[in-house]
């Protein structure tokens, strides 16, 4: 793995964490075990151009899991995606969320990384859109429903973190799948 690699994977890691005001410096070069110089190489505008990229290659590998998920099927798409979260909680033991909602709620310390998970959020919405109106969901209602699962789901992995149980995502993913069945033809 080359040191800007590290770089990204410890600040995708410890922005799950420990969010982006608390990702310091200092626990990025613990954790990715690079020299102070090699931040700056990599991302001569820090911390901030580190989050941001960090974000984006995050928002893009959560992107390739829904598209992948469950061929042609919408609700297979979303349990693959709410499975892959239940396994990401679980290895985490429930300490670590989403990167792209940490992203966000840093908007103050890393502009850039919010903008950037504004966009994931977009592409997620997207893709999932798409996959609904491929499945014969009227276009505007696949939007919506989009938007629907992917707030639902962004929502269940935080109470999830609060409650110290993956059953919210459980419970959102029973929910989704048979409202998006509804709106299925046939």
């Amino acid at each position: 793995m080359s040191a800007r690699d590290a770089l990204i994977a410890s600040a995708t890691g410890l922005v799950r964490r420990r969010g982006v005001a608390g990702t310091g410096l200092s626990a990025l070069l613990e954790d990715s075990g690079v020299a102070r110089r090699t931040v700056y190489l990599n991302f001569p505008g820090g911390k901030e151009e580190l989050i941001a990229e960090a974000t984006r290659e995050a928002g893009q590998a959560l992107t390739a899991v829904i598209r992948s998920a469950g061929d042609d099927d919408p609700a297979q798409a979303i349990q693959a995606f709410i499975d892959q979260w239940k396994a990401a909680l679980d290895e985490s033991q429930l300490e670590a969320g989403c990167p792209i909602v940490a992203a966000v709620l840093g908007r103050v310390d890393a502009p850039a990384a919010a903008q950037a998970a504004a966009e994931a959020f977009d592409d997620w919405q997207t893709v999932v859109a798409d996959r609904l109106v491929g499945a014969g969901v009227v276009p505007d209602t696949a939007r919506s429903l989009a938007a629907l699962t992917i707030a639902s789901i962004e929502g269940a992995i935080i109470i999830a973190l609060a409650s110290q149980s993956p059953d919210p995502l459980d419970h959102v993913g029973r929910h989704l799948i048979e409202t998006i069945k509804l709106h299925l033809p046939g």
